[in-house]
């Protein structure tokens, strides 16, 4: 909580973005476990295993995307309110106060960095799954369609 205090208001989005991650990841985590286990080729309706597959993928993707965005918005607040303070006691400023913006700007530029590693990890395990998946997939119908013309 402290962090959320120190970060300024674009920790809000940056937290909603970590939630939004974990449970994704979760999510996924379960779903991949419990779909896998079955080739692909044995369901009856492929097309829509491997769209429950990508679910939410794009959407792991937009937070990888837009999380160390919110953060360097946060960082360019914090230096603002810094040089703010700057320009407002030239002569006579609180290294207190100063410090207080560069260190908004550090937390959220590092909170942004965090969550996007974690969810780009995760967005590539899982896509690098799938494509494994549907690969082993269209060799299965390839060899069903060589071992059907014999």
């Amino acid at each position: 909580m402290r962090l959320l205090e120190l970060g300024g208001f674009f920790m809000i989005p940056l937290l909603i973005c970590s939630v939004l991650t974990l449970a994704i990841i979760g999510e996924r985590i379960y779903v991949y476990a419990t779909t896998l286990k079955e080739r692909l080729i044995d369901w009856e309706e492929p097309e829509e295993v491997i769209k429950d597959l990508r679910r939410h993928l794009m959407t792991l993707y937009t937070i990888i995307v837009i999380a160390p965005m919110l953060g360097l918005i946060g960082t360019v607040i914090g230096l603002m309110k810094s040089f703010h303070l700057l320009g407002q006691q030239v002569g006579n400023y609180n290294p207190k106060l100063l410090s207080s913006g560069i260190s908004e700007a550090l937390i959220t530029t590092a909170t942004g960095l965090v969550i996007a590693v974690v969810a780009t990890i995760f967005y590539n395990y899982f896509h690098s799954r799938l494509e494994e998946y549907v690969a082993d997939y269209n060799n299965d119908v390839k060899k069903e369609q060589e071992y059907g013309h014999e």
